[in-house]
């Protein structure tokens, strides 16, 4: 089914990298960085870095152990720190800015949660209908519109008819331009490499 293809994709262009879950606390990549803490294990943590950035992960890695073992305000500080850093430079590597951590209940919407219980289940039946629904709730809607603008506008035949037929013009090149990147992102899923480190 192309719309599911485009949204498992993960490439659906019309989603900013600036608002990707991992600037969460409650992200992989924070949850992670502070399971390398508890643990000692900073390997759990390096998956998400790019390989030029391991030295420095690393590095902030021991100064934070360093520091967490003093306890209280200084174990605090040491983790923000190091999971920080670690966001920071998950988001560099994906070329994204980072705009500091967001706190762990922020809501990303239905899609996110849905893809990471597809992940944890080995299913994808749920997050295909919710998918599914939603593009076919955005086409319709699109369309819709689409409908009553040349419902209200055809081929202009006096000036005062312009306006209404640019109206018309824009919401066809809207859903044109809609469908488009849709279908482009089911494209680019099959032919894009995946990102070296």
């Amino acid at each position: 089914m192309l719309i599911v293809a485009a949204l498992m994709s993960g490439l659906f262009l019309i989603a900013p990298k600036a608002q990707a879950h991992c600037d969460s606390l409650g992200g992989p990549v924070a949850t992670a960085a502070g399971n390398s803490l508890q643990t000692g294990n900073v390997n759990l943590v390096l998956r998400y870095v790019p390989v030029t950035a391991e030295a420095e992960v690393q590095a902030a890695f021991a100064k934070s152990r360093a520091v967490r073992a003093k306890g209280g305000v200084a174990q605090e500080l040491a983790d923000r720190f190091f999971i920080e850093t670690a966001v920071r430079l998950h988001r560099d590597g994906e070329g994204a800015p980072y705009t500091g951590l967001k706190t762990a209940d922020m809501d990303f919407g239905p899609a996110i949660p849905a893809a990471e219980r597809a992940l944890e289940s080995g299913a994808t039946d749920a997050l295909e209908e919710l998918l599914v629904e939603e593009v076919r709730h955005a086409i319709q809607e699109k369309f819709h519109l689409v409908k009553a603008s040349q419902m209200a506008a055809g081929k202009p035949e006096t000036y005062e008819e312009v306006a209404a037929a640019r109206a018309r013009a824009s919401a066809e090149l809207e859903f044109v331009g809609f469908v488009e990147e849709i279908f482009l992102s089911t494209k680019a899923s099959h032919i894009m490499p995946n990102k070296p480190d």
